[in-house]
């Protein structure tokens, strides 16, 4: 006779090692995208400290416009998913092909709007050479902005199917011809002119291309993803069975990224009138928390291609196994991010600057940091579950309440008035931010613990 507790600890290493294996690789590709924006800073200020400004205000003005697109693109996943967990090919070849047709606007809007970035640098009020370099980068990278939205139609696609490595693949190939065709652009070679930060958008765009490429060859050439292509449905879209519940789920998704983003990018702006160290100190804050979120961030992702699937399997015994590995996994993650943020603050905030003062601000600024960490883990791990359930819309909400009302409102109150108590400076801040998340991870908490009769029913009718 069997022994019901091994069969269970046999059953947690199974998943849990199937969500491992989902999980890295995604943990790695991010590594490698983050190491895409660390060649271009560090070979642009090669190039000069205007080159390095253009890059940094370039990267900034793309990042809110990039992340909306992935964030609606990203819904595929969990479609695919469910259709793959019922064997429902002619519903995955349909998401597919109606992805596309959701890329189009998204990839022409891109575009133009890089394009004509004018007005927001005429705004800033730069220096001729600075707003020249970020005006000819931003035109170069409005080129490769096609590109760059169609991957990520495949990449969610083949993310959905439970295919993670490519993902990783592709985007250490993309680190790795990055660094010589920068080193061209930026600097130049024979009859090439040197092109300084211009050269770093030339370059982005190839890359971009060359993701877009080789994507498609492994969708070709793959026997998984090749097995779903439907042609014939390609010149068809749908709306109520493709490209309406895309934007039911991306939109809302979208809107939740672009709140996390820019919560960090209002705090940094606000900060800037307290001091340089605290502006160095903050920056050295949100370099060290954004490489520590990919960690949290690649288990979230995981979780949506992982619920996805079981969803649409119909198991509602797995998917209670899967949720319990889901959150055990997340609260150790959060645990080990909240110890070594704490116990390594000072060594870690050395490791950027020399400089006492700044050192001093930021050692505290890791302490809050230290003391989200848990939140933090939790409440991506909610979003990813919920986005795997295909709810997207509450979590925009959170997201839109904590991050900006509780995060960057009462953060400012607290920093910058004497409302409530004496100003905190930037340390008010990141009191509000580690409230924010807080409340984000116990609403969400609560939305899933709401969602789940009802997922289960569903599951057990279908």
């Amino acid at each position: 006779m069997s022994n019901p507790i091994s069969l269970q600890s046999d059953a947690f290493g199974t998943e849990s090692k199937k969500l491992l294996q989902l999980a890295w690789p995604i943990f790695m590709a991010q590594l490698a995208l983050t190491g895409l924006g660390v060649v271009d800073t560090l070979m642009s200020g090669m190039a000069g400290t205007q080159d390095l400004a253009a890059i940094g205000l370039g990267s900034s003005i793309m990042l809110p416009i990039f992340i909306f697109g992935i964030g609606v693109l990203m819904a595929i996943t969990p479609l695919v998913g469910k259709a793959y967990g019922k064997n429902d090919g002619e519903a995955i070849g349909r998401f597919l092909n109606n992805g596309f047709w959701v890329a189009i606007p998204l990839a022409l809007l891109s575009s133009l709007l890089m394009a004509n970035m004018q007005p927001v640098l005429n705004w800033l009020s730069l220096e001729p050479t600075v707003y020249q370099l970020t005006e000819e980068y931003l035109w170069y990278i409005a080129f490769g902005m096609p590109a760059v939205v169609f991957y990520q139609v495949l990449r969610f696609y083949w993310e959905g199917l439970g295919q993670t490595l490519p993902s990783m693949w592709i985007s250490f190939w993309a680190l790795l011809i990055n660094i010589p065709l920068n080193a061209l652009f930026i600097f130049g070679w024979g009859e090439l002119e040197p092109m300084g930060a211009a050269g770093c958008g030339v370059a982005s765009a190839i890359v971009m291309w060359t993701m877009l490429l080789i994507g498609m060859v492994y969708v070709f050439k793959n026997r998984l993803t090749n097995s779903f292509l439907n042609w014939s449905g390609l010149l068809q879209p749908r709306w109520a069975l493709g490209i309406g519940p895309m934007l039911k789920i991306g939109i809302p998704n979208a809107f939740a990224l672009l709140f996390e983003v820019s919560l960090f990018t209002l705090v940094a702006l606000f900060v800037a009138p307290l001091g340089t160290e605290v502006i160095a100190a903050q920056q050295i804050a949100i370099s060290v928390t954004s490489l520590l979120f990919m960690l949290p961030l690649s288990w979230g992702l995981a979780l949506t291609v992982r619920v996805g699937q079981v969803y649409g399997r119909g198991d509602v015994a797995h998917m209670q196994l899967l949720l319990k590995i889901s959150f055990s996994y997340a609260l150790l993650i959060g645990l080990l991010l909240a110890f070594t943020t704490w116990f390594w603050r000072s060594e870690i905030s050395a490791l950027y600057t020399a400089d006492s003062a700044v050192i001093g601000v930021a050692v505290i600024l890791l302490i809050f940091a230290s003391a989200y960490q848990i939140f933090d883990a939790v409440q991506v791990a909610c979003a990813g579950v919920l986005r795997g359930f295909h709810d997207t819309q509450v979590t925009m909400w959170v997201t839109f309440f904590s991050y900006w009302l509780v995060g960057l409102g009462l953060g400012y109150v607290l920093s910058l008035t004497d409302w409530l108590v004496a100003p905190m400076g930037v340390n008010g801040f990141w009191l509000g931010i580690c409230l924010g998340l807080g409340i984000a991870a116990i609403l969400l908490a609560w939305r899933l613990l709401f969602k789940l009769p009802d997922i289960y029913r569903e599951m057990r009718a279908a």
